[in-house]
């Protein structure tokens, strides 16, 4: 049998192929370590606040000066429903103020009339007790002389229609006095009452200046699908405000990768609308909680977790509210597709 002899050269290829593989690997290590210190993402987000436009008032859509998609201002007119029910709603509280006003000026006279008469029937009150007290010793004097005949029944008779006469003086008396606390009952009650008119007459003016509405920040009118005419109810959302003072991109980023992000920290956004500019932003917040598929909330507030298991572990991906610097308004609408870098890139040398 002939012997095959080994090349001489076998051993240098096997250095290539071992240091190729360690060059391999090498790379690997700091790709991942490079992503650990720059996380980025490609499905970023572009964000802003919105603002749902809504009067708190019902009525006729009576003048619609804005179209979608347009540019507004803070404190400009969008729209005004039809005022005239509520102006006619702000005469007939004027009126019915106007008529409490008079009522509690009656129940201040009428008042001022019976303490008169009460600081008066005191006097008489005392009076009529005392002559009512002398009249009821004068009739139990007379009684038994009449019985007995020692005076004539008529004078016994006059002081009883005396003792009579006295009570009524005394009852009258004590009604002057219970009339006097009737009309401070009656005072308060009308004073209740022109509040009351007051506060609707407040509540009328102020739906009066519902009937107009503004915008309370700069920014885009979207989703506006209506015109002048339409009737609407109180509280109804009319269209949707994209406000521009402030833009956001949220970046999604990998549970494990978040230790080197921080408030504060730099970020470098792309919009997809034009990837050649960065823009500059830093990290406002980082979100502290997302849905769980695994563990759910039965009913009766008891964990439900799912019996399977999965043998591959996915990294959960947590929000990063990043806010824009240098806003280009070129590049910002809402809903838009980023490239984000975080604590890396153009923006952030």
């Amino acid at each position: 049998m002939e012997r095959i002899k080994l090349s001489q050269k076998r051993p240098l290829g096997l250095i290539i192929a071992f240091l190729c593989i360690t060059a391999a690997i090498g790379t690997a290590f700091y790709i991942e370590y490079d992503s650990y210190r720059h996380p980025e993402t490609e499905s970023g987000v572009i964000d802003a606040d919105v603002v749902h436009i809504g009067a708190l008032v019902g009525g006729r859509l009576l003048h619609l000066p804005i179209h979608v998609n347009q540019a507004v201002r803070k404190g400009e007119l969008l729209y005004q429903i039809d005022p005239e029910p509520y102006e006619i709603a702000v005469r007939n509280a004027e009126a019915n103020l106007f008529l409490a006003q008079a009522n509690l000026e009656e129940q201040q006279r009428q008042l001022s009339v019976r303490v008169q008469q009460a600081a008066s029937s005191a006097k008489q009150l005392h009076q009529a007790e005392d002559d009512r007290d002398l009249a009821e010793r004068t009739v139990k004097r007379l009684k038994p002389l009449a019985l007995q005949h020692f005076i004539p029944w008529q004078e016994y008779d006059e002081a009883v229609t005396k003792l009579n006469s006295a009570q009524d003086r005394l009852a009258e008396t004590h009604h002057s006095q219970e009339a006097a606390n009737v009309a401070i009952g009656d005072l308060k009650r009308s004073e209740a009452a022109r509040l009351e008119s007051e506060a609707a007459l407040e509540k009328a003016r102020y739906d009066l200046r519902q009937t107009k509405v503004f915008s309370p920040v700069d920014g885009y009118v979207t989703s506006l699908e209506t015109r002048e005419g339409e009737v609407l109810a109180a509280h109804q959302i009319l269209f949707t405000l994209v406000a521009n003072d402030q833009w956001f991109a949220i970046a999604n980023i990998r549970e494990i990768n978040l230790k080197p992000i921080h408030p504060g920290s730099c970020a470098t956004i792309y919009s997809m609308i034009d990837r050649h500019k960065p823009i500059h932003g830093y990290v406002e917040s980082i979100g502290w909680g997302v849905i769980n598929d695994y563990i759910k909330v039965s009913p009766n507030n008891v964990p439900n977790i799912q019996r399977q298991m999965d043998w591959v572990h996915v990294a959960q991906r947590f929000p990063v509210r990043i806010r824009v610097d240098n806003r280009q308004p070129e590049l910002l609408r809402m809903g838009a597709t980023a490239d984000i870098e975080l604590l890396h890139g153009a923006a952030c040398r």
